[in-house]
């Protein structure tokens, strides 16, 4: 290969990931190059995600699940411009997180009479319709998709209950959807969409205090086993620092006044900048266990998980019932009334 194509192709691979899109050859060269790209696929130079997709692999291993996803759709996009993308893949679209599960197939939405086809890595949905509620197609993310109340309403009703959780609590978060509205079109859809009541179980146990998905996943797997809906984000007051208060991901109060508080450990607040806020590893783990020690100044049984252990509904349930998690009496799909907030001043230990 000759350094004008190798300086060119560099050139294209990298106008590309500045889009945050695969390549795509097109023009007069377009057959050149792409036999230029497959030779350097061969090399491992550049990887291809999808037929007619190129990417600098470098480039490739530093993408996150969801913008490998997203690169895919609009390298698909600029492939098939007449393309409406739903479910998963426009939420991403649309600034919603989505369980990496969800996000491994690319979606697209065809005319309602048209069928669909679930096979391999892209998906094909029947949901096109122009005299649906809440139906079009809007532009989100450099992708034409449809639109947040038909997405998020798609996501609920294509996936399991926990999954969907994680949808609809950052839908709510980020403010993608209204939760009435949202309740309101899975009536209308009910007797048209298979998985409607699905969509509406899922938003009757939704909130959008939950941090991120996997702790709505966990919730959602913690309900499902028939525990009591937990408050969610509870602030611990500091005794010592006197600073802003800690919170907790999850909490219960029992009947007998017994306060539980639970904290997700995820593997990310260990990994990721953004979680990390500046700080090395060494400082995150020190951080984690003085927050930790402060929690021990309440009277409360302080309850730790990792999010692996959440998908093993036996050693979940018996971690669960070692700390006294207390269970429900009603059905899942009817949502809990608020539950309590812990009296923090009564639950301060007397150390003097």
């Amino acid at each position: 290969m000759s350094h004008v194509v190798d300086e060119r192709i560099g050139e294209l691979l990298l106008g590309a990931a500045q889009r945050g899109s695969c390549y795509v050859p097109s023009g007069d060269d377009a057959e050149r190059i792409r036999r230029a790209l497959s030779r350097r696929v061969a090399d491992g130079a550049v990887l291809s995600p999808g037929r007619g997709l190129f990417v600098d692999t470098e480039a490739w291993d530093s993408l996150k699940p969801a913008q490998r996803a997203l690169w895919v759709a609009r390298g698909l996009q600029t492939l098939h411009p007449d393309w409406v993308f739903c479910g998963p893949t426009a939420a991403l679209a649309h600034g919603i997180d989505v369980s990496d599960a969800l996000i491994a197939d690319t979606h697209v939405a065809v005319p309602a009479l048209r069928g669909g086809s679930n096979a391999g890595p892209l998906v094909r949905h029947p949901v096109l319709e122009s005299c649906e509620p809440g139906g079009g197609i809007e532009e989100a993310g450099g992708l034409r998709v449809t639109p947040p109340l038909q997405t998020v309403f798609d996501c609920l009703r294509w996936t399991d209950f926990p999954h969907g959780l994680g949808v609809i609590d950052s839908a709510l978060r980020v403010g993608a959807v209204c939760g009435d509205e949202l309740a309101e079109h899975a009536e209308r859809m009910a007797p048209r969409r298979r998985g409607a009541r699905r969509a509406l179980a899922a938003l009757a146990w939704a909130d959008p205090r939950s941090e991120n998905g996997g702790e709505s996943i966990a919730r959602g797997r913690m309900l499902l086993l028939g525990y009591v809906r937990p408050e969610l984000q509870v602030e611990v007051p500091r005794v010592i620092e006197r600073g802003e208060p800690y919170r907790a991901d999850f909490c219960w109060v029992r009947a007998d006044g017994l306060v539980i508080l639970g904290e997700l450990d995820g593997r990310l607040k260990y990994t990721e900048e953004e979680m990390m806020g500046g700080r090395d590893l060494g400082e995150v783990l020190s951080d984690e266990n003085v927050r930790g020690s402060r929690f021990s100044l309440y009277d409360v049984s302080l309850m730790r998980f990792g999010f692996p252990v959440t998908e093993r509904p036996a050693e979940f349930a018996a971690i669960l019932d070692e700390y006294g998690v207390p269970k429900r009496g009603g059905p899942l799909a009817l949502p809990e009334g608020t539950p309590m907030v812990p009296d923090w001043e009564a639950l301060r230990r007397n150390r003097r």
